[in-house]
């Protein structure tokens, strides 16, 4: 063996055991001692991509505190060095699928959706089969508001993979948008049944159960969502927006003391979480806990100032109608 193909292969050993960045040495080393194959550049990318992600932490759920963690993750310099890696994989060898594949999940990443699609059509040229691409494809269309490719592309997946959850479990979660409720949970059913062991699976089928126990006739969906909120804990028992859609889903329930005590969950999972003060802060008022409600009314409107305004906007105009209601105005 090549001192080139030795310090591959231990690139790929580090990789498998989750050490990119001795990976990324190895692969450098490699490509430093003149091995330029299109595939090396793959697996440099590859590893930056994967050191991205495991420098960049658990992403929060609450929307805007994830909007600035993807914005952050988008310019990591891992990213950079991934996109370069890719795109010289590319010049190198241009019918390298794998190439174009690895340039698609390095866009979608630095949320550039059309580029990403681009990549993905390239790759899909050259393998049509390729089911991933197809995924990620879907993804990308999604998240620039195309929801009728992204379905379409979804269920080319699904004629491809029967097997494949993800695919199952991204069209609920369309679906669910779209006010579908029983095709969005025949969908998530599907998935499950495919992956017993994915909590997001079951957050997911949780919420689909909590908007039809909205419904008329739907109470009895509550016990549901419940149950499969329950199973994503006993899964991922770290995972925070389970325990927010449970604490909801308690307080539908008028069972304020479990709903209580999921928001200590959620907000000892996220600190800065300022909707699960809003809803602590109206639990702890419900049970009468008058402290710990203004201490959680002070936190919200440190994270959140416009909470201050807002309540008093609302209480003028609870005022105003008051007033007209009482002078018959």
């Amino acid at each position: 063996m090549s001192n080139i193909d030795f310090l591959i292969k231990r690139g790929e050993a580090y990789f498998s055991e989750g050490l990119f960045g001795p990976a990324i040495n190895n692969y450098s080393q490699a490509i430093a001692a003149g091995d330029r194959s299109s595939q090396l550049y793959c697996l440099r990318a590859k590893a930056y991509l994967a050191k991205a992600w495991e420098d960049a932490g658990r992403a929060p759920f609450e929307e805007e505190a994830y909007e600035v963690w993807a914005a952050d993750f988008g310019r990591r310099p891992e990213l950079g060095l991934a996109l370069a890696d890719a795109a010289q994989a590319v010049r190198l060898d241009p019918k390298n699928n794998e190439a174009y594949y690895g340039l698609g999940m390095i866009q979608v990443d630095k949320r550039c959706w059309a580029e990403a699609i681009a990549a993905f059509d390239k790759c899909l040229e050259l393998l049509p089969e390729d089911t991933e691409a197809m995924y990620w494809r879907a993804v990308a269309f999604d998240e620039m508001g195309d929801t009728p490719k992204a379905l379409e592309t979804l269920g080319e997946v699904i004629a491809f993979a029967a097997d494949c959850s993800e695919a199952f479990y991204m069209r609920s979660q369309i679906l669910t948008s779209k006010g579908d409720l029983e095709g969005a949970l025949q969908d998530i059913s599907k998935a499950i049944d495919l992956d017993p062991e994915a909590p997001e699976y079951y957050l997911q089928r949780g919420k689909v159960l909590s908007y039809m126990a909205e419904k008329p006739a739907g109470a009895a969906r509550l016990a549901e969502a419940i149950e499969d909120l329950s199973e994503a804990l006993r899964l991922d028992p770290k995972f925070a927006e389970a325990y927010s859609w449970r604490a909801l889903a308690y307080m539908q329930a008028g069972e304020e003391k479990k709903e209580l005590k999921d928001l200590d969950a959620l907000i000892a999972l996220e600190p800065n979480h300022a909707e699960g003060y809003r809803l602590r802060y109206e639990c702890q008022v419900a049970c009468g806990r008058r402290l710990e409600a203004a201490m959680d009314w002070l936190y919200l409107c440190f994270l959140k100032p416009r909470a201050i305004s807002d309540t008093l906007t609302e209480a003028g105009r609870g005022a105003r109608a008051d007033f007209k209601k009482l002078s018959g105005n």
